[in-house]
């Protein structure tokens, strides 16, 4: 008898899974009517191991079972997905989220009990390697009775669903220590522990703030609308646009319902309406994207699926792409040493985040953060100007711990007349936001976030940061200088080429020199245009 159309059969005793092979186990799944393909690894259903590459598109619905006198187990070899236990009524007792290496989650699993359970894939695609003793026996898989069969597919789907927002009957926290969905030899998870999610799912809400962008509002809201992972709750608040802003909104809002739209009758500014939007909001996790940034497809996806994992972390970033004002991108910006998804508790952020990035560095665009403990800090201190959102992701992180998903997450536009663009070419602006954040770090509110060592190390940083702003001209000269240098003795004689390099080398420690100097006279200098600030405002 042949197989079926979905199932490949090994056909040698050395059988290697290539990129190629689950390539063709997509195509596979997708051409099924159960959305779904796999690799039989075992020779016949009589062997005593069955073993089997299994691939499940986002939409399989796999049938509640359970197995008699079975154990099997799998490891996930891509993708991201569940497994859901249940009692004899069909209440939930118990959820695991598994994922491929490199995910942030276990990837190894084994069920040694007759459970009910089934497998929800979060992902485009999921793909196990499952064992189970044999031999293979048809009809020995026990069906749930109060589970779809799979014949009505609108019914399956409306299953499926329930599953991921978290609706059908449950009891009991989901994952807690010692809730098993049999007996005491219940699932296990042959990894090291790892925090699991809750049964309710995180939701999120995401958020614009808009002021004048009637060109890019639209493109931005349909980043937003268009995400594989939409949010649950979608506001944007306008600022008091006086262009054509207001109406474009409005039109979306006639189209999609589900958005919500707060309008400020006067000007407030990004933190007033920021503040207002999250007050309002009901997510467990807010996202606030410009009006002239485009969120990138998969973003919240990925970052969901580390809120389910880590509902108690503060902060999830990914990385940001700089684009200029006619989009043409301008370079990535993510983290140094770290360059897979990753959940760091608050000292282990301080070390490995903070204290190895620039103090002007900054993930913000790219960053959702967990709403309830981003209101108890007061949100984005407007204090702060550009630098507050920063603040709060530094709280959030050094509080309760910090996510970081290592892919593009968004574009970030950079105009010459925004918030932060405005502050890197205002150096006494930077140096009021360096001081009032040394305050408020050092105040008696935060101090016990921010150790004091980190504050004076950052402080002396964010100067430095500021200084080389004002001074990135002659950096620029002098790297352009020794550039020319070097392509110009690359083609020279031998004489020229030594006597060229030799210039080159007595140009640089010159300009070391030299830009010590600089460094100190522009330091001093914007230190007493700061006091002669301040001092004014006492007059």
């Amino acid at each position: 008898m042949s197989p079926p159309k979905n199932v490949i059969v090994a056909d040698s005793d050395i059988y290697v899974v290539e990129p190629e092979t689950l390539q063709r186990l997509r195509q596979l799944a997708a051409d099924s009517p159960l959305k779904r393909s796999r690799i039989c690894l075992h020779r016949t259903s009589d062997d005593p191991i069955q073993e089997m590459v299994i691939l499940f598109d986002r939409d399989t619905y796999v049938r509640v079972h359970r197995h008699r006198n079975k154990s099997e187990s799998f490891h996930v070899v891509e993708g991201l997905l569940q497994v859901i236990f249940f009692d004899d009524q069909g209440v939930e007792t118990q959820r695991i989220s598994l994922g491929a290496p490199g995910t942030g989650r276990p990837s190894l699993y084994r069920l040694a009990c007759d459970a009910w359970h089934t497998v929800l894939v979060e992902s485009d695609w999921g793909v196990i390697h499952e064992t189970t003793n044999g031999p293979f026996v048809p009809g020995d898989a026990q069906f749930a009775p109060w589970a779809p069969d799979g014949n009505d597919a609108a019914e399956a789907t409306v299953f499926l669903e329930s599953l991921r927002t978290g609706s059908p009957r449950q009891s009991g926290p989901a994952g807690s220590a010692g809730t098993n969905p049999a007996d005491s030899r219940g699932a296990e998870l042959v990894v090291d522990a790892k925090p699991s999610s809750s049964l309710r799912s995180p939701t999120l809400t995401t958020i614009i703030c808009n002021y004048n962008h009637g060109r890019s509002i639209s493109r931005a809201i349909e980043a937003m609308l268009t995400q594989s992972r939409p949010a649950d709750e979608f506001i944007i608040v306008d600022d008091g646009s006086t262009d054509d802003s207001l109406t474009i909104i409005r039109s979306w809002v006639e189209k999609y319902p589900q958005i919500r739209l707060l309008v400020n009758e006067r000007n407030l500014g990004f933190h007033a309406s920021f503040q207002r939007a999250i007050t309002v909001a009901t997510g467990d996790f807010v996202y606030s994207g410009a009006a002239d940034d485009r969120i990138l497809p998969g973003f919240f996806a990925g970052a969901m699926q580390l809120a389910e994992q880590y509902p108690s972390t503060g902060i999830i970033s990914g990385q940001f792409v700089s684009v200029d004002p006619l989009g043409q991108p301008l370079g990535t910006s993510g983290l140094k040493n770290i360059h897979q998804a990753i959940f760091l508790e608050p000292s282990r952020y301080l070390h490995e985040v903070l204290e190895v990035e620039p103090a002007t560095h900054s993930l913000s665009a790219a960053t959702l953060f967990r709403r309830i403990p981003l209101i108890e800090i007061g949100g984005c201190p407007q204090e702060l100007e550009s630098w507050g959102d920063t603040f709060a992701i530094q709280t959030l992180g050094l509080r309760h711990g910090f996510c970081y998903w290592p892919f593009p997450a968004m574009e970030w536009t950079i105009n010459p007349g925004s918030l932060s663009q405005e502050t890197r070419s205002n150096p006494l602006k930077g140096m009021r936001i360096l001081e009032r954040a040394k305050q408020w770090m050092r105040s008696e509110r935060f101090r016990n976030d921010f150790p004091e060592d980190y504050v004076e190390r950052w402080s002396q940083d964010f100067l430095r940061c500021i200084v080389h702003e004002q001074l990135s001209p002659a950096i620029e000269g002098n790297q352009a200088f020794q550039k020319s240098c070097r392509r110009v003795a690359a083609t020279a004689s031998p004489p020229a080429r030594l006597l060229l390099l030799c210039l080159c080398n007595v140009m640089r420690v010159l300009y070391f020199v030299t830009f010590r100097v600089m460094r100190r006279a522009a330091t001093r200098r914007l230190r007493q245009m700061y006091m002669a600030e301040e001092a004014s405002k006492g007059v």
